[in-house]
């Protein structure tokens, strides 16, 4: 008869096979691979949803048991991150997310330029496909233009077109969408947003000073109340006209609805990316009768109510202008002047620099040839001593020889002295 267990032996037993079993789930949990998304990826806040939304929206297809498993891991703060190739299973990948993040960069989107400008310099300074951004924009943006708001942002460097894109739109919808809620409340619609941005888009044509906006706002809305015509050049400088001059040909010639000097009511879109300010401005403009706008001398604006006024101020501009023009102009001669002035003093230290150094050449030439003239007259003298010496000698030779002869014609019978050699000859030498 078998001997019963105990139940503490049968716990320990029930325990322990529990414990191996979940091992077991998590072993095979962890060897499940992980259907593989982007390489880097934006994760928006540290809740469960956003961390698992983000994921799947990069393209990693997430468990019930995953999210199980985000709910028990430290999970990530919002950022960049990035997956990492050697991570060991699936569970690991969780765990350690946290501490994946992704080498990141500012850049900075500024208030007036197009969406093609802004896309352009991504390309340049991130070395990506410009015809890729532009695709992805034009998949995931709700407006044509003004869709990216003017701003710094934090971007991942290994970061590919989609999710730059996606990454820009969802930081400027976020924002965007928190302040139409607040002007608009909360059922808000796209075509007050949009009128919104094509309303700020002009303003930041106009003027970047943030004091002056709602002025110029004012001046829009109560133009259109009154149904006239905006006429202003800022809304001229859409797409490829976007940093162009506007001259009265133009303003002839372009028929598109973008030129209110011929169209009533604001442009079809908006016209460049806009700043918080100038979209604030857009829905609160400053409660004036002001019709008309004027640069003045200080870069700023002069408003007024009525045309004689704003007739005065042109005026007052132009005075300003041309002032500056004939003082840039008496400038520009004055500076020509003192130009020349130092070219002609440059020349004549030239010309006496020349000068001089033709007068060392002259004195050197000269006095080198003085050197060769003394030497010429050196060797000449010697030559003449050694040739003279010579001729001496020989002269002095046909003496003696001449003085030898005359003896012996006087003295015959003299005897000559010899050598030893001679004297032990035998015979007489003469007869």
């Amino acid at each position: 008869m078998k001997q019963k267990k105990s139940a503490p032996y049968r716990l320990f037993t029930i325990l322990a096979g529990a414990i191996v079993f979940i091992l077991f789930l998590l072993i095979m949990y962890n060897e499940t691979p992980l259907t593989k998304g982007k390489a880097v990826f934006y994760i928006p806040s540290s809740a469960v949803n956003d961390v698992a939304e983000s994921l799947e929206k990069s393209g990693y297809e997430l468990s019930g048991v995953d999210r199980f498993i985000l709910d028990w891991v430290e999970l990530p703060q919002a950022g960049w991150y990035r997956m990492d190739p050697d991570e060991l299973g699936r569970l690991f990948f969780f765990k350690n997310l946290h501490q994946k993040q992704a080498e990141t960069m500012r850049i900075v989107i500024f208030a007036g330029d197009t969406t093609d400008e802004i896309l352009h310099r991504l390309a340049r300074d991130m070395v990506l496909s410009e015809e890729r951004l532009k695709a992805n924009y034009k998949k995931y943006s709700h407006f044509r233009e003004g869709g990216l708001l003017a701003d710094k942002y934090i971007m991942a460097r290994a970061a590919d077109e989609e999710a730059v894109i996606q990454y820009l739109l969802d930081r400027s919808y976020s924002r965007l969408d928190l302040f139409a809620g607040q002007e608009f409340g909360s059922d808000y619609n796209v075509s007050q947003l949009r009128e919104a941005l094509i309303t700020a888009s002009i303003i930041q044509k106009e003027s970047n000073d943030a004091k002056e906006m709602p002025y110029i706002s004012s001046v829009i809305y109560n133009r259109l109340k009154k149904g006239m015509k905006l006429q202003m050049d800022g809304t001229l400088n859409y797409g490829k006209y976007s940093r162009t001059i506007v001259t009265p040909e133009r303003i002839r010639n372009d028929k598109s609805r973008f030129n209110t000097y011929k169209h009533k009511g604001l442009p079809p879109y908006p016209l460049c990316a806009v700043s918080m300010d100038a979209l604030e401005a857009a829905v609160l403009p400053r409660e004036s009768d002001y019709l008309f706008f004027m640069l003045n001398e200080k870069g700023k604006h002069n408003f007024a109510a009525t045309y004689d006024k704003h007739l005065q101020n042109i005026k007052t501009f132009k005075n300003h202008r041309k002032q500056m023009e004939e003082k840039k102009k008496a400038e520009e001669a004055k500076r020509i002047a003192i130009l020349k002035q130092k070219q002609e003093e440059s020349k004549k230290a030239k010309e006496a620099k020349a000068a001089k150094l033709v007068k060392v050449k002259t004195e050197q030439k000269g006095k080198k040839s003085r050197e060769n003239n003394t030497s010429s007259i050196k060797l000449s003298t010697q030559e003449s001593n050694t040739t003279k010496k010579p001729i001496e000698t020989e002269e002095h030779n046909r003496t003696l020889e001449n003085n030898i002869s005359t003896e012996r014609k006087i003295n015959p019978d003299n005897n000559i002295s010899v050598d030893d050699n001679e004297s032990n000859r035998t015979g007489p030498i003469s007869k």
